[in-house]
């Protein structure tokens, strides 16, 4: 009997162990594929936040200085640019705008806070090396002296400050207000100060400076044809963020008409504007009192985290024209949950990072765009989906990926399978070298411009803009292209383009020809055709029903009209190549080109990478979320799709690569779950069976031990 026991316990204990080993190889291969670190909790190459950076901590600086008691803003006086009270309730001083600067300065920081790059826009930041040899027109990474919000090359460029020549003036700092910057520009910066730092305005009423209004004034490209000491200059208008109920229309309006430093008056709503400098008369202000109370102060609905509409009322027409975003509920799962452009673009004291976080600090939580190049060293401020999507922060689910291989995550980032689909088309190809008659398009020096969307058809962007609103942008969804960038696979914008332009003698970049230039040539050209009649000879080769330069008859037609029209015109030819560029070549003439270097993730060096990052999927609508074929099949557009090379061939239609080309697959992975997820598979199954077959076991040896006795004693 002690034997047979014995024995059993053997069996038993052999069982165990083998059970043991069994668990022991599952949980290793379980977090072998698991999306996060066990012993930190972290994804692959990605740092959490620490007790020193976590945005969801209090900052404890804020406790080293007593606050205001006040908690809310308190009812204020307004005042105008001398500091001076406005009382209208009592009639004091109150024909004159109010200023920003004295009335929201007298207890806030305004030169902290309009350091910020929304207000710089990139005026007086070096440039970025790579930059300043690509682009010669540029002199500030940013919009204001930059490239501009284009997707591609060909818009106004900024004056140097010294010029030699009228001629070779485009858009001066006056200009950059009226050109349609200054309606989401909000204020101070390169609208406020010249590129001495000196106030316009007081500086051109200064009799020792020599300036008058709408001058020469010695061709400054900040003062050339000014009219800085009759329009005043535009400050930072604190409530065009902060007022929910903001009126940026009435605002505009009054910027179109050169009334720049009444414009916060009236979009604040604070009062009426009678006379517009633009038609040579004094302007001045009508208070409303109704929003005064009895000791002409005003009370405002003021929001210290601005809404989603204030965001997007400048953010909207351009992130649909570069990314295709919608910014709606319906396509974007974080703005289903409720969250808001503040919970990931943090600043202030808020910020998720140290390097913008502090009391009234206005440097907004920003990205990683390839293409954006102003403060690059504030790059990936904004929180990651790490910082939430691992913590909890604001609720969110937190990601486990147990069953995805610790490889993907190494390699890819999270919008690459949880943006699978961009529900709005987005401009993938800008051309600069034709005329778009598409109706709508306004002002007509855009008609320069000619889009086309990610089926490679022609879009009428501008057009649509005029029709309708962002709100009704129709659904066109497409696959993004995947690129590597920075070790990462992102899905992304590559835009392509084509435009005129000059290769200078001494420089190692290229220039542009002015916008306007293109324009009125191709205008005149169209008006009379004996003006320039080489571009008669641009045809539709693609029977799309527009032209394209694709020939070399075409290019050369094109870049013999551009320097006709030029010499025409007077401009300084001397030292300079007219070009043509296509992408990543730069045509001297129709046989001859020379290939520019550009990074993998480019589609040209002189267009931009927009990575998606909004409109992001449910984690069940994900690739994988129905099995590795999401990607690992013959029919994935993971590696199969065919994307953009250059937007005409020599037949006028697209030349396209397979996207496992692109991302240097040299072979496609097979139509298979990986070995990985069978081998799990498997070991998980005999578990099964293994712990089946032990329990059956034991009930065996239970009912053989008390069973087995009693049927010993029965009589035989």
């Amino acid at each position: 009997m002690g034997k047979k026991l014995g024995s059993k316990g053997i069996r038993r204990a052999i069982f165990i162990i083998i059970l043991l080993i069994m668990a022991v190889g599952v949980m290793q291969l379980n977090s072998s594929g698991r999306g996060q670190a066990q012993s930190t909790g972290a994804l692959p190459g990605v740092s959490l936040p620490g007790p020193e950076t976590s945005g969801v901590e209090a900052d404890t600086t804020a406790l080293q200085k007593p606050e205001s008691p006040a908690g809310v803003c308190p009812p204020f006086k307004l005042r105008d640019e001398q500091g001076q009270i406005i009382d209208p309730v009592h009639g004091i001083n109150d024909k004159v705008p109010y200023s920003p600067k004295q009335t929201c300065g007298a207890c806030h920081n305004y030169q902290l806070i309009t350091e910020g790059y929304h207000f710089t826009q990139g005026k007086g930041e070096a440039l970025p090396k790579e930059y300043g040899d690509r682009y010669n027109w540029v002199l500030y990474p940013g919009n204001y002296g930059g490239n501009w919000c284009s997707p591609a090359p060909l818009y106004r460029q900024l004056a140097p400050k010294q010029n030699s020549q009228a001629r070779m003036i485009d858009m001066t700092s006056f200009d950059f207000v009226t050109a349609t910057c200054g309606n989401c520009h909000p204020g101070g910066g390169p609208l406020e100060v010249d590129r001495d730092g000196q106030r316009y305005d007081k500086r051109m009423r200064d009799p020792a400076a020599g300036l008058t209004p709408g001058g020469e004034n010695g061709l400054d490209g900040d003062y050339f044809k000014a009219r800085w000491s009759e329009t005043g200059v535009i400050e930072a208008d604190c409530l065009l963020c902060h007022l929910p109920e903001y009126d940026y229309k009435k605002r505009n309006d009054q910027l179109a008409d050169l009334n720049f430093k009444w414009a916060a008056t009236v979009g604040a709503g604070f009062g009426h504007v009678t006379g517009t400098v633009k038609a040579g008369a004094r302007p001045e202000v009508v208070y409303n009192q109704g929003c005064f109370d009895a000791d002409g102060n005003v009370k405002l609905h003021l929001a210290p985290e601005p809404r989603n509409a204030t965001c997007l009322h400048c953010h909207a027409k351009p992130g649909w024209k570069k990314r295709g975003a919608a910014f709606s509920p319906r396509t974007d799962v974080h703005l289903k949950a409720g969250l808001r452009c503040v919970d990931c673009h943090a600043a202030g004291s808020k910020a998720a990072d140290p390097r913008i976080r502090g009391k009234e600090i206005h440097q907004f939580g920003k990205g990683d765009d390839p293409s954006g190049w102003v403060r690059n060293d504030l790059d990936d401020t904004v929180r990651q989906c790490a910082d939430c999507h691992l913590t909890g922060y604001l609720n969110a689910p937190i990601a486990r990926h147990e069953d995805l291989p610790a490889v993907h995550l190494a390699g890819l980032s999270c919008q690459a399978c949880h943006i699978p689909w961009r529900p709005v088309k987005s401009a993938q190809v800008q051309v600069s070298d034709v005329f778009n008659p598409g109706p709508l398009i306004s002002p007509p020096p855009k008609r320069i411009w000619t889009f086309y969307d990610p089926f490679l058809k022609y879009w009428n962007h501008y057009g649509e803009l005029a029709r309708y609103t962002t709100q009704d942008q129709p659904t066109d969804p497409y696959r993004p292209v995947l690129t590597w960038y920075k070790g990462k696979i992102f899905p992304v914008n590559r835009v392509h383009s084509a435009w005129p332009g000059f290769i200078e003698e001494g420089k190692p970049g290229l220039n542009q020809a002015f916008m306007k230039d293109a324009f009125r040539m191709w205008q005149e050209h169209r008006q009379n055709p004996a003006k320039y009649p080489e571009l008669a000879q641009i045809k539709d080769d693609n029977g799309d029903g527009l032209p394209e330069v694709n020939r070399p008859p075409e290019i050369d037609a094109f870049i013999n009209s551009v320097r006709a029209y030029l010499t025409d015109t007077g401009f300084e030819l001397a030292g300079k190549t007219v070009v043509w560029v296509m992408d990543d070549r730069v045509y001297t003439s129709g046989a001859q080109w020379r290939p520019l270097a550009k990074h993998d993730f480019e589609a040209s060096p002189y267009a931009s990478v927009y990575k998606y990052s909004h409109d992001v999927a449910p984690a069940k609508a994900a690739l994988g979320a129905k099995g590795c074929a999401d990607c690992h099949s013959p029919e994935a557009p993971w590696f199969t799709a065919q994307i953009l090379t250059y937007p005409f061939g020599a037949d006028g239609q697209p030349i396209t690569i397979k996207q496992a080309e692109h991302l240097r697959y040299t072979t496609v992975p097979p139509d298979t779950e990986p070995w990985i997820y069978w081998t799990k598979v498997f070991f998980i199954s005999l578990t099964i069976v293994v712990m089946l077959g032990l329990i059956v076991h034991m009930l065996l040896d239970v009912w053989h031990a008390y069973a087995g006795p009693r049927g010993e004693r029965e009589p035989k």
